[in-house]
C-alpha cells in the first residue's frame, strides 16, 4: 500500500528520490512499529540507502505525528526535503496481537494506570465520551454529517486528487485471492442515517 504512494508524491512534487532525507511512517499493528515495512516499502519505489526511514506508534494519531516529526525536523534544519505519512492493514493485523498478557509483568496488572495500557480503543473512546459529555446522539449525528459529506466530495470528484490508484489482491472469505483496484474510499456510507 505505501510503494504506490512513496511513488507519487516525489513525482508530484517533480522531486528527484536521492534528495529525500528522511521518510516517517505512522504505524500502530506491524511489528517493529513498522519501520521494516516502510523500508521495503522505499526500496520497492526506488529510492537509495541514503534516505532514513523511521517508524512512528502513537496509536491513532501515528501519521499525524509522523508529519509533524518530519515539519519539526525541517524546521529545525536538520534535513531539506523529507516525507510524513501512515499506512495500516487492520485485516493483517489485529489489535490484539500487540500485547502478549502472558508476557506482562504482574505489577502492570497491581498498578491501575499501567493497567488501564491494556483498555481497548473502543472503551477508552467511551470513557472519553462520558468525561466530556459528548452524547451518543451527538456522536451518531456527526458520524451522519460526516458520512454525507464524503459521499459529497466523492460524488463531486473533490477527494481524487488526494487518492494515489494502486492494484492489490484481496483476500477474500473463502481464502481464494482476487486483484483489485484501489482508486477510493470505499468506507464511505453515503446510506447512513
Amino acid at each position: 500500500m505505501l510503494k504506490p504512494v512513496l511513488e507519487a508524491v516525489v513525482k508530484q512534487a517533480n522531486i528527484d528520490k536521492a534528495l529525500v532525507e528522511d521518510v516517517v511512517i505512522g504505524n500502530v499493528l506491524c511489528g517493529g512499529a513498522g519501520s521494516s515495512n516502510a523500508r521495503m516499502a522505499l526500496y520497492m519505489a526506488g529510492y537509495p540507502d541514503t534516505t532514513c526511514v523511521q517508524g512512528i506508534n502513537r496509536l491513532c494519531s501515528s501519521g499525524l505525528q509522523a508529519v509533524a516529526t518530519v515539519a519539526n525536523a525541517i524546521r529545525a534544519g536538520q534535513i531539506q526535503i523529507g516525507i510524513g505519512g501512515g499506512v495500516e492493514s487492520m485485516s493483517n493485523y489485529t489489535m490484539t496481537d500487540s500485547i502478549k498478557p502472558e508476557l506482562l509483568s504482574e505489577e502492570v496488572y497491581s498498578t491501575e494506570k499501567a493497567s488501564h495500557c491494556l483498555m481497548p480503543m473502543g472503551i477508552t473512546s467511551e470513557n472519553v465520551a462520558k468525561e466530556f459529555g459528548v452524547s451518543r446522539q451527538e456522536q451518531d449525528e456527526l458520524a451522519e454529517s460526516s458520512h454525507k459529506k464524503a459521499a459529497h466530495a466523492q460524488k463531486e470528484g473533490w477527494s481524487q486528487a488526494e487518492i494515489t490508484p494502486y492494484k492489490t489482491t484481496m483476500k477474500m472469505e473463502d481464502g481464494s485471492t482476487k486483484e483489485v483496484l484501489v482508486d477510493k474510499d470505499d468506507g464511505v456510507r453515503a446510506e447512513t442515517t
